[in-house]
């Protein structure tokens, strides 16, 4: 079968994405991906892409070429901070978008495109083309169990919250797209939550339900997953010398990282962790771009640019980070617990996970962190159970495999 799979955002957008691609691949189908990246990254060089073939799918203008879209003055999570989001980020391509996204139904017996591909719902509609929905973060499926804000209210003023920010984001998002569809002579959304987000052959939620258990109105159509992980072999890599000196000197180190979010403000972020590793008194592992700011002289701290989480996490006793969906499972996986300093949009979530089930501190906001507060939530998760918690937890995800999983929905269509 050929399949065309679309996406937008950042890294943590696409990686999920590339993950289902290769699993496709490896189960003998054609496959193409198509990408829309937010902050102008270039992912045509990924090895693990090789024989996939990649089509970047962004404004000819590369307005997204150092655009930081943390920088939206609005609260995490805030349905404030997604409009602004969209109108900056999404508005823009929807054209180069939607010319993707005819390609791949042109092209292709099915298609699987992230919940916010507008111009992917609209082309397959026009071309009779399958369509599945991929979410990755289960907010934004609607369940009266569930808050859209991530505040429980109880099951009567959920479902409201639902119906009224519903509406409004009907009316209020994806303009440009839904201009779009108009042209094309398809008749305008209702519900972005039952046409869009969510699609009435398949949705798949890659999510774990060891994170988060799924909620009992979901409808059957809708599948989690488990985390979609790109494929592990770590044979060949080695840990460097000086690395392995470090680890042996004493005890296991916390490691800091806030991914992909460092690059937007790394002489901050970065001056934050060192400041909070010093405050802390541990021994502590930090990942930065050490080419654009100083290394620190602390024999206590040890700068790396970038590692293989699924082999140094297990090294850990802690690991501080953003709260993205693909480092909060790999912390996880790796049974060690997480102290999350979220920066935006669905990190607030999953630091809720986290401090829900035990193997996470209180949840920390980017815009009000501090130093002290930072070392002060290290020390308590170390001085809990979180270290049992997780490894219980951890345990029982490695079990999972979300590729498989997913594969497997996508068998279950019986598409030709």
């Amino acid at each position: 079968m050929k399949i065309g799979l679309q996406t937008w955002g950042t890294d943590g957008d696409f990686f999920p994405f590339l993950a289902l691609a290769i699993g496709l691949k490896n189960a003998g189908h054609e496959v193409t991906i198509t990408y829309t990246s937010i902050d102008g990254t270039d992912y045509s060089n990924r090895a693990d892409a090789e024989g996939i073939p990649l089509i970047r799918a962004n404004a000819e203008d590369e307005i997204s070429e150092g655009a930081n879209p943390y920088a939206i003055n609005a609260k995490a999570g805030s349905f404030k901070e997604y409009t602004q989001l969209l109108e900056l980020y999404f508005d823009p391509h929807s054209e180069a978008m939607y010319a993707a996204s005819e390609q791949l139904c042109k092209e292709n017996d099915l298609v699987i495109g992230h919940a916010v591909c507008h111009t992917l719902l609209t082309a397959a509609q026009k071309h009779s083309c399958p369509r599945v929905s991929l979410i990755l973060t289960p907010l934004i499926v609607r369940s009266k169990y569930m808050s859209p804000i991530g505040i429980e209210l109880g099951t009567f003023f959920n479902s409201f919250l639902w119906n009224v920010g519903g509406k409004v984001a009907t009316s209020r998002w994806f303009k440009t797209a839904a201009q779009i569809r108009k042209r094309e002579g398809l008749p305008p959304i209702k519900s972005l939550q039952k046409e869009l987000f969510t699609s009435e052959l398949l949705t798949l939620v890659a999510a774990s339900e060891t994170l988060t258990p799924r909620p009992k109105d979901w409808a059957g159509t809708v599948q989690m997953t488990g985390f979609l992980n790109l494929p592990t072999d770590n044979t060949e890599w080695q840990i460097a010398e000086d690395l392995q000196s470090f680890l042996a000197a004493g005890e296991p180190p916390v490691y800091m990282t806030f991914g992909s979010c460092m690059q937007f403000d790394v002489a901050r972020s970065t001056k934050l962790l060192i400041q909070a590793a010093q405050r802390s008194g541990r021994r502590t592992i930090i990942q930065s771009d050490w080419e654009k700011v100083q290394k620190p002289t602390d024999p206590n701290i040890f700068c790396v640019t970038r590692l293989p989480h699924a082999a140094v996490f297990p090294l850990c006793a802690l690991i501080v980070h953003h709260g993205g969906a693909g480092t909060t499972q790999a912390a996880l996986l790796a049974s060690i617990p997480s102290v999350v300093v979220a920066h935006g949009f669905d990190q607030p979530y999953w630091g809720k996970q986290l401090e829900t089930l035990g193997v996470g501190g209180k949840l920390l906001q980017r815009e009000t962190i501090t130093p002290a507060n930072l070392a002060s939530q290290i020390d308590v998760v170390l001085h809990s159970n979180a270290a049992e918690t997780a490894n219980q937890l951890g345990q029982k995800m490695a079990m999972e495999n979300g590729v498989a999983q997913a594969v497997a929905c996508i068998h279950s269509l019986a598409i030709k």
